[in-house]
């Protein structure tokens, strides 16, 4: 089986994986963090992979569909879906999928108690380091400082032409941690593309961490989505009737007042939510039934 080339990504933090270079079935490397193991697949139609990993597996489609098991990018909206497979291989639909899979191995730990717990190892791994938010967007708003949050450099998973299909990474947010209620309204360019976003969820430290929508920052309701461990939400974003998101005059995706909230069990200690955010790129983007 192919493997996909790797390097530094010039242009923003992380790692350009160019999952459509030559014909498929295509596997990247494997990355590693606090006993759970990463990579991504790109089949074309009908093609199949096994997977064979020692431990629980989940699979997120990221773009395409999966006939066996049957699972496409997007559930339904401001759902839950356990992503979980219990079959030892994947099958294509008729145009192909890009999928990311997750193993949780017996090494991974109940709670996520320091960063130092989930350090990512692999290829080019002395760049994907944690960080805090606070540091990370001192200098566009100091709402994160104090903040117990952190988050690492990622993956953009590009197309044939080196355009950004995706781009994924790693985050976190302690016990009672607001990431901010946002709407992603600011206008995209060159490196901020315009995306249709979903979360996954490695860890739920406290059980209740999850998504929130509100009428506007600092509104006294919120309604809140709780997302447990290797589950995903359904979009948050406006689509219309041909599955494609629905675009601000800016350009940017357009999103209702949202964020993420971490839980608190009133327990000693901390214990992170650990979350994954898929950032579909808005060509690549489309909600179907």
């Amino acid at each position: 089986m192919a493997t996909v080339p790797v390097s530094l990504s010039k242009e923003r933090l992380g790692l350009d994986l160019r999952m459509y270079d030559g014909p498929g079935p295509v596997t990247s490397d494997t990355w590693s963090f606090g006993g759970w193991r990463l990579y991504f697949v790109r089949l074309d139609g009908g093609q199949k992979i096994d997977l064979g990993q020692e431990g629980t597996t989940y699979i997120k489609v990221v773009t395409g569909a999966l006939a066996s098991p049957a699972r496409i990018p997007y559930i339904e909206a401001r759902s839950l879906a356990d992503t979980r497979v219990t079959e030892s291989e994947l099958v294509a639909g008729a145009d192909g999928a890009l999928v990311t899979v997750l193993v949780k191995t017996p090494a991974a730990p109940n709670h996520v108690r320091s960063m130092n717990d989930i350090a990512l190892v692999g290829p080019h791994a002395d760049h994907l380091g944690w960080t805090s938010f606070g540091e990370r967007f001192a200098a566009y708003t100091d709402y994160f400082n104090g903040l117990d949050a952190g988050l690492t450099p990622g993956f953009h998973l590009l197309d044939a032409n080196g355009d950004e299909i995706c781009y994924l990474y790693l985050w976190t947010a302690g016990k009672g941690v607001d990431l901010s209620t946002h709407n992603h309204g600011r206008p995209p360019g060159p490196t901020s593309p315009a995306f249709a976003e979903v979360h996954w969820v490695v860890s739920n430290g406290t059980g209740t961490g999850g998504m929130y929508e509100t009428a506007e920052p600092g509104a006294a309701h919120r309604d809140r989505l709780p997302v447990p461990e290797g589950f995903e939400h359904g979009p948050f974003f406006e689509f219309d009737a041909s599955g494609a998101p629905v675009l601000r005059e800016n350009g940017a995706v357009m999103y209702p007042w949202h964020g993420w909230q971490g839980g608190d069990d009133g327990q000693p200690g901390q214990a992170y939510d650990v979350v994954i955010p898929f950032e579909i790129t808005v060509p690549y983007a489309r909600v179907t039934a």
